[in-house]
């Protein structure tokens, strides 16, 4: 199948690419030029660093081909003729681009995730098959609790994050596309996408990412302040969160696999499936695995009702991650009966949140950050003395 796909070089769009090539497939990927690179040298880079082995210089020009251009701009930023030439040869396009930032301007949002998905919805009635694949979120379920059908959406709903809403009015763009004919679509909602299974690996952009980050800087800090020796009331910290609430983790690598599937699948055609973990972790042995691998046995959640009581480093940590605390305390749940219909005992299970899962993210993190700041002071040594340096 040749598959054209969006959001090539993002935290899961490097991984599905991956899994697309392996499985066979051709892919066209469309990449933007930032930040002084080019698209190819983009996704180059982001693929080697997730797959040091992936073998690149097999596979591009044959099975994986890039396309420099923007899939929130009139016809992806390409020429009329390019446009539907891409389009003509692709069977299907798998749209994976999103702003996945929880809060920013909404008109980055109504640009990428709102007007991406209708761009998508025009190139894929021109492939042909007439066919969209599109990553939304199970997250469009915005502050329901409960139980959460695979076939339910209301774009307006009660949201947690301007990003929910913003995909749920996405994928209600992609629904009606398909009701009226003009596309036929399946519609992936994947849970919160963390690192993959076998090594940690996530973009720097991730929330767990810059959670994780955050806490470990936190944790050097208190650290420092008490010394080694110090009482274990100085090593105190307290985050605002209800222990005995679940979130629903899937590894990177897993969502891939199933979408890589259902893509392969006629059955899949029509529908939407939740590509989330049967057994959520509890905020409590999230906790304590992380408490494990930091060696910070004082770490805690508390309620609401303990903030008069926080310190001023714990008030201020709070603030800066309150975008994150919303998902502290309560959780839908997630019926994947059309996800076991269609794959049946092919569904494969996804490996648990355990501690050593965890303490493979969270060393991801510290080594990622560690260098970050190796680099950062290699830089610094080598500018002249005096030289201005923005921090």
């Amino acid at each position: 199948m040749h598959i054209f796909l969006t959001g090539a070089n993002g935290f899961l769009g490097t991984v599905l690419l991956r899994d697309l090539l392996a499985k066979g497939h051709t892919v066209t990927a469309l990449v933007r030029a930032k930040g002084g690179m080019d698209a190819q040298s983009r996704l180059r880079e982001t693929l080697l660093d997730y797959d040091p082995l992936f073998p690149y210089d097999k596979v591009i020009g044959g099975t994986l081909s890039i396309v420099e251009g923007n899939a929130t701009q009139s016809k992806f930023g390409l020429d009329e003729r390019s446009y539907l030439d891409h389009a003509r040869r692709s069977d299907i396009i798998l749209h994976n681009l999103a702003c996945t930032a929880l809060e920013t301007d909404w008109n980055i949002y109504e640009e990428v995730n709102i007007g991406s998905a209708r761009k998508a919805i025009e190139f894929a009635a021109h492939t042909r098959h007439k066919a969209l694949a599109y990553v939304s979120s199970a997250y469009v379920a915005g502050a329901r609790t409960g139980m959460v059908l695979e076939s339910e959406l209301d774009p307006l709903g009660s949201f947690r994050s301007s990003y929910e809403r913003s995909k749920a009015m996405a994928e209600n763009e992609v629904r009606v596309a398909a009701y009226y004919g003009i596309v036929r679509t399946m519609i992936f909602r994947p849970s919160i996408i963390v690192g993959d299974s076998q090594n940690g690996w996530m973009c720097e952009e991730h929330h767990f990412f810059d959670f994780i980050r955050r806490l470990s800087w936190v944790h050097r800090l208190i650290h420092n302040r008490a010394g080694s020796d110090g009482p274990a009331s100085d090593q105190q910290f307290r985050l605002l969160g209800n222990p005995k609430t679940t979130k629903n983790f899937i590894p990177v690598d897993h969502v891939a696999k199933l979408i890589s599937m259902l893509v392969d699948t006629d059955a899949a055609w029509g529908k939407s499936f939740h590509l989330t973990h049967p057994e959520p972790v509890s905020l409590k042995a999230l906790m304590k695995y992380v408490q494990e691998f930091l060696c910070w046995p004082e770490l805690s959640w508390c309620s609401r009702e303990d903030v008069q009581d926080l310190s001023s480093l714990e008030r201020r940590f709070a603030r800066s991650t309150r975008i994150y605390e919303r998902y502290f305390w309560q959780e839908p749940s997630f019926d994947q009966a059309q996800l076991r219909s269609v794959l049946g005992i092919r569904l494969p299970r996804p490996d648990a949140l355990s501690k050593d899962f965890v303490s493979r993210m969270v060393g991801f993190v510290q080594k990622k950050s560690i260098q970050k700041e190796i680099l950062r002071k290699e830089i610094a040594r080598s500018l002249p003395k005096n030289f201005p340096i923005l921090t």
